[in-house]
């Protein structure tokens, strides 16, 4: 009988990307998890930017302790959805792989995805991410070229499945794709899953329900958290700002200065106190 644990993983390039409020962070429980169950060989990503998804997948490669091979494929300089950026990313990338994952097995493909084409034999790949340009003949496209590397048993994400606006076209593709083989999450803009075996399809909805509100639920907490610490800095901001304005009021109300303009203003009182101050 088919079995799924999960994981409560510790997500180490977060130290230096932080990514709380990317649409894919919302997915990357889930992606962990896929990875630890079903074990690839081989994995490719076709679209990476900053890399939320693609070290969601090294970090369960490095916990599993397998050589799994992990292959990103993008230009690193955007596109019309993502837009468009200099090499500051590709660079910040190349970091987070140096600083958290140089024992494992990855491979950047900064080329055209499908100048990357003849790099994998077909039925060679297992898990491929499809997150590259977003119109419906570019994502269309991608799945055409890419279908045959994936092995019999692979499984194919979509990114945005449920974003219906602007040119956005990855939903158009899912609807035609059957459904007796896929399952789809909705939060964090949409996330298709497509099988290309028929049992394992099967064996995977059985979950369907469950995940679509468990992987959302520890999403929305985690906005929900973050949001709190957020709001809680702004507060401490305020009140430390607040704080800095009243000793600065204090410095000026106990200046010399400020006695001279309180004497000029106020003689008679100035008198009265030296009188005062004379007797005792």
């Amino acid at each position: 009988m088919f079995s799924w644990k999960y994981y409560d993983p510790s997500f180490e390039y977060e130290k230096k990307f932080q990514d709380v409020f990317w649409p894919w962070a919302g997915h990357k429980r889930f992606a962990y998890d896929l990875i630890r169950n079903s074990k690839p060989q081989k994995i490719v990503e076709l679209g990476t930017h900053k890399g939320t998804s693609f070290f969601s997948f090294c970090q369960a490669i490095k916990d599993l302790g397998t050589n799994t091979e992990l292959n990103a494929v993008d230009t690193w300089t955007g596109d019309q959805h993502s837009g468009f950026y200099d090499d500051s990313v590709y660079y910040a990338v190349k970091d987070i792989q140096k600083s958290y994952f140089s024992k494992i097995n990855i491979k950047l493909h900064r080329k055209k995805f499908d100048d990357t084409l003849t790099s994998f034999k077909d039925d060679s790949i297992d898990l491929l991410h499809i997150d590259g340009l977003h119109t419906y003949s570019a994502v269309k496209h991608d799945f055409d070229s890419w279908y045959k590397k994936v092995n019999k048993k692979g499984i194919i994400l979509f990114h945005d499945t449920n974003v219906k606006t602007g040119d956005f076209g990855v939903y158009r593709l899912w609807q035609e794709l059957k459904d007796n083989v896929k399952i789809e999450f909705y939060h964090s803009n949409g996330l298709g899953i497509l099988f290309k075996d028929q049992e394992q399809a099967e064996n995977m909805r059985s979950f369907q329900k469950h995940w679509q509100q468990y992987y959302a639920s520890l999403y929305e907490n985690n906005i929900l958290k973050n949001r709190l610490i957020e709001k809680n800095k702004e507060n401490n901001k305020i009140s430390f700002q607040l704080n800095q304005k009243n000793k600065e009021l204090e410095r000026i109300h106990n200046s010399l200065l400020w006695k001279i303009i309180w004497a000029t203003k106020n003689p008679k009182r100035l008198i009265q106190k030296k009188i005062f101050s004379s007797r005792n």
